[in-house]
């Protein structure tokens, strides 16, 4: 099994510095909408040095890319101000 990557462009995400720096994130939300929970909006930038972020976990067990709490999508996609993962899909 490979780390999802992340196409993230959530630009208010302190972890946001040209892409995803943290060095992975959990897909969360709530019924209505799958988000990022490491999402977090500061003044400040967070991280790693290069934006290489990945999927740690997902908690959105009615996704049909989550495989025993892990994301198998090829990549997912954060956008907004809210994190929104528009990689999710329901089973």
């Amino acid at each position: 099994m490979t780390q999802t990557t992340i196409d993230c462009t959530s630009t208010t995400c302190a972890y946001n510095n040209h892409g995803c720096t943290a060095l992975a994130v959990t897909i969360g939300g709530n019924t209505k909408e799958a988000t990022c929970s490491t999402f977090i909006a500061l003044d400040m930038r967070g991280g790693l040095p290069t934006a290489d972020g990945h999927v740690g976990a997902c908690q959105r067990i009615d996704c049909k890319h989550n495989n025993e709490l892990m994301c198998e999508a090829p990549e997912i996609i954060i956008t907004g101000n809210t994190a929104h993962c528009t990689s999710y899909e329901a089973r």
